[in-house]
C-alpha cells in the first residue's frame, strides 16, 4: 500500500507581503490510492472544521497531501472551507427569501 504524507501548515506573512508556509505537523497514512486518501482526509478535515470547538482548536491554515515522491496531490484550505460554508448559508437564505416573496396561497373561507 502506498504511504502518503499529510502536512498541516500555517501561513506566515513575511516582509514584502510574501507568504511562507510553516509546517506545524506531518504524519503518514497508508491508503489504497490517491483518490482514497484524498477522500479520507477531506472527510476528516470537514468534520474537524464543522466541530463546535473548531475556532478554539484548529491552528492550521491548510492541509496538504503529498504522495510518496513528495508531489502535492491535494490541498484543503481553512479559508476556502469557511467561504464554501458561508456561500451555502447565503444561498439557503436567498432561497428562503425568494419563497417568502412568492404570492401567498389563497384560502377559502
Amino acid at each position: 500500500m502506498p504511504v502518503f504524507r499529510i502536512r498541516e501548515v500555517k501561513f506566515i506573512e513575511t516582509e514584502g507581503g510574501h507568504v511562507k508556509l510553516k509546517p506545524l505537523r506531518e504524519y503518514e497514512r497508508e491508503s489504497s490510492g490517491a483518490a482514497s486518501v484524498v477522500a479520507e482526509v477531506s472527510r476528516f478535515f470537514e468534520m474537524e472544521l464543522s466541530s463546535p470547538t473548531a475556532l478554539d482548536v484548529v491552528d492550521f491554515d491548510e492541509v496538504i497531501i503529498l504522495d510518496e515522491k513528495g508531489a502535492v496531490i491535494a490541498r484543503f484550505g481553512v479559508a476556502d472551507f469557511w467561504e464554501q460554508e458561508w456561500n451555502a448559508v447565503a444561498a439557503k437564505g436567498d432561497a428562503m427569501a425568494a419563497k417568502s416573496d412568492a404570492a401567498p396561497i389563497a384560502r377559502s373561507a
